[in-house]
């Protein structure tokens, strides 16, 4: 088993802001940053995790720096030893200035040597203005990987990190597998960072940091009864989250893209006040990457009535607001005073393992055989279509595939019935099943 970590080199012209790349990548301040050319000496090297990879970045000197003298003949030097160590080269140019000779020397070099392993960084674009400015040169320069960021604000330096993981030989990593992910999500000033910390509170938990770059959500392995679940902490999504700079914009991005990689989702609500619009939108967004889900009243502290009977009533106000998310199970919880937090972990691991379970094809023919007598004639019009098996096809979220005869002629609440029977019978509660059909 091979456990050297991927090797990512920053290479590019003197200036281009390669240090300033890797301090924002590695949220350290270890590379020294000045406009002063040729500054970077030696190679600066670091580890970073990313989505649950680990691999090293290195941050080398100009590669025209041999222009300059002989010490910087020796950093042009290590700069080519480090291209030819990397697994992947990400050359970053500077967008605001034309391109020189030398760009077009490197990328050529770069293309050539490392074939596709290499990605283009157009850097030092802070604004919208500065983007549109971009030299059309930049687009001819022959590498195909080509992302806009400002390593100054942060700006694309997510989409920058996805990039670089998804091009990388991912070697073994053990200590990053995980059972499954749980992201947090909800509109501002609900209780998400509260429910965070009540969650890497609870006893017999073991918290491992997964560090990102400034404004991204931030990952955190979270041990717990021998269950390893990557924890997503996400920002909270405004109402009018058009009107936002760019830096916000990025941060949505990656929000969006938390909860497109989890498996199930907190949607955080504030039981305190009136569902709104905004968590029904954010709860659809959830179904529509087929996540579990699980709808936690928060803040369930500011609420006087503690009975079972007031509960039960808020329970079925919010499956009336979220009405299709009556599968998801209702969690009440005080972030604040860290109540209902065991339960509702256990909870989201239960939706996991039951997301990941495969049903005997022996089961499945019970349950249509029961639903055949309760429901004889699956029809539409005036014929029928008849069934002849259900097989499952997928996992997380469960899948299953009707097979029958005249398929169109099954009606749709017979799909219903099925769905809902495959969730009593299994326990596919806090989870979409999907049934799709299919013509013999």
């Amino acid at each position: 088993m091979n456990t050297r970590l991927p090797k990512v080199a920053l290479v590019g012209r003197i200036n281009a802001g390669k240090s300033t790349l890797f301090n924002t990548l590695t949220e350290r301040g270890k590379a020294i940053v000045s406009p002063e050319p040729g500054t970077t000496r030696d190679l600066n090297y670091a580890t970073i995790n990313w989505r649950g990879i680990p691999f090293e970045v290195i941050d080398t000197g100009g590669l025209d720096a041999a222009t300059l003298g002989e010490i910087e003949q020796f950093v042009e030097r290590k700069a080519l030893e480090a291209i030819a160590k990397a697994d992947l080269v990400v050359f970053v140019i500077d967008g605001r200035t034309e391109i020189s000779s030398d760009d077009r020397v490197i990328a050529r070099s770069l293309v050539r040597k490392k074939k596709g392993r290499v990605i283009l960084a157009v850097n030092k674009i802070d604004g919208p203005s500065l983007r549109s400015a971009i030299p059309p040169e930049v687009y001819r320069l022959g590498i195909p990987n080509l992302l806009i960021i400002s390593a100054l604000v942060g700006v694309g330096t997510g989409d920058l990190l996805d990039a670089i993981v998804e091009r990388l030989p991912h070697r073994s990593a053990p200590d990053t597998a995980v059972d499954g992910t749980l992201s947090i999500i909800g509109r501002p000033n609900v209780g998400k960072s509260q429910l965070l910390n009540a969650l890497l509170g609870e006893e017999r938990v073991l918290v491992t940091p997964l560090p990102h770059t400034t404004r991204e959500s931030h990952d955190i392995i979270l041990t717990y009864k021998n269950k390893r679940i990557l924890l997503v902490d996400t920002a909270g999504l405004r109402k009018h989250a058009i009107r936002v700079d760019d830096i916000e914009r990025e941060s949505i991005a990656r929000t969006m893209h938390s909860i497109q990689r989890s498996d199930v989702s907190l949607i955080i609500t504030d039981v305190s006040e009136p569902l709104t619009s905004q968590d029904q939108a954010i709860a659809q967004i959830a179904l529509a990457h087929n996540n579990g889900v699980i709808l936690v009243a928060n803040k369930w502290d500011l609420i006087q009535d503690k009975t079972p009977e007031n509960q039960a009533a808020i329970t079925t106000r919010y499956y009336r607001y979220f009405q299709s998310m009556r599968w998801a199970p209702v969690a009440f919880t005080s972030a604040l005073r860290r109540k209902g937090i065991t339960p509702l972990l256990k909870t989201a691991i239960g939706i996991m393992e039951r997301r990941a379970a495969t049903i005997s094809q022996p089961a499945l023919d019970a349950v249509v055989r029961r639903i055949k007598l309760k429901k004889a004639h699956p029809r539409k019009g005036t014929k029928s279509g008849t069934v002849l098996r259900l097989v499952q096809t997928g996992t997380n979220p469960p899948a299953f595939c009707l097979i029958a005869r005249d398929a169109a002629r099954i009606h749709g609440a017979f799909l219903d019935l099925l769905r809902n029977t495959l969730r009593d019978t299994f326990n596919l509660q806090g989870t979409p099943v999907i049934v799709t059909i299919k013509d013999q």
